[in-house]
């Protein structure tokens, strides 16, 4: 039997970027191998005869049903097996072999590829189940577990949309913890085996905020920002916590760090971002010249659109006594 050897997580790419706030976990649509479609069509065209022997195959004492028993020189043709489908190839590996892993893999791919989630479920669960030390599965069955909990998100949030009741307004609140708790548990496993992905800390930490664990989070991002390709995603962030928690002065420092770093230059969005929330804050303490500042810097890189709303604003925070 011809094993399929392509990536593990090319079936989830496409789903990765499906998911809410920056979550990485990934999930292209799934490769559809060609040894996995239907058999040969020369089986669907099968003579009567070559049929009646298949149907004969079963049975033992085969000379006992026929009209006319064949001369002793004479000898029957065997019957052609009856060609399966590849997944029910697989499904049989792994009925008689249950620790094979490759098999899990692709039967996974497959079923992922049909978009039959609980098939593809029951399998990686499975593979999980006798395989427990194999990362490919483990990895697949995560991403899964996370496309079917946003699945049910944005089927609660259409419900909602349509139907704005207190009962569509509940499940979707369901909806978004059991989503956030997911990403929690998944992220947490995932950084558990892999330590050296400090990425994962963000979605990790995001999903928390969601839940309002603030200070779970505000040390998972002071991790995050230590790395410099993390630094101002992880300092948004931070900020964002630090300012729930009432402590302005760290907030603004973490706003400044994710806006105003050069080595490496933050991703425009995250700049804009921090550098109005890092305004706002200063505006609020009272440290105007710090707003005058960080509303000059956001001047130069707005969209020219919003751009007049800001320099009404700077005009106002300079009018100010300092």
């Amino acid at each position: 039997m011809q094993i399929l050897k392509q990536p593990v997580w090319q079936p989830l790419r496409r789903f990765r970027r499906e998911l809410p706030n920056g979550l990485f976990f990934s999930f292209s649509r799934p490769v559809y191998n060609s040894s996995m479609e239907e058999p040969d069509a020369k089986s669907n065209n099968a003579s009567p005869s070559k049929v009646g022997n298949q149907l004969l195959a079963k049975y033992s004492d085969v000379d006992g049903l026929l009209l006319k028993a064949p001369s002793a020189d004479v000898q029957p043709s065997k019957p052609a097996a009856i060609p399966l489908k590849r997944f029910q190839e697989l499904e049989q590996t792994i009925k008689h072999a249950p620790a094979n892993t490759e098999a899990y893999l692709e039967l996974g791919r497959i079923y992922l590829d049909q978009e039959r989630w609980n098939d593809a479920k029951r399998v990686l669960d499975a593979g999980v189940q006798y395989c427990n030390d194999s990362e490919p599965l483990l990895l697949m069955r995560e991403d899964l577990t996370l496309l079917l909990a946003n699945q049910m998100l944005s089927e609660a949030k259409l419900r909602h949309a349509q139907k704005p009741t207190a009962e569509n307004r509940y499940e979707l609140e369901q909806a978004e913890i059991n989503m956030a708790n997911e990403r929690i548990r998944i992220c947490s496993h995932r950084f558990a085996r892999r330590p050296g992905e400090k990425e994962l800390l963000i979605p990790w930490a995001i999903a928390l905020r969601q839940l309002a664990r603030h200070e779970e989070a505000v040390d998972l991002l002071q991790k995050a920002a230590e790395e410099p390709s993390l630094r101002a995603r992880a300092s948004l962030q931070l900020g964002m916590c630090l300012q729930f928690l009432e402590r302005p002065l760290e907030a603004l420092a973490a706003f400044r760090k994710a806006s105003l770093f050069r080595s490496p230059p933050p991703d425009p969005a995250i700049r804009i971002r921090a550098l109005e929330l890092a305004a706002a804050i200063a505006e609020e303490i009272s440290l105007i010249d710090s707003a005058i500042y960080y509303s000059e810097q956001l001047v130069k890189i707005i969209d020219p659109q919003l751009r007049p709303q800001w320099e009404t604003k700077l005009t106002d925070l300079k009018s100010r006594p300092l």
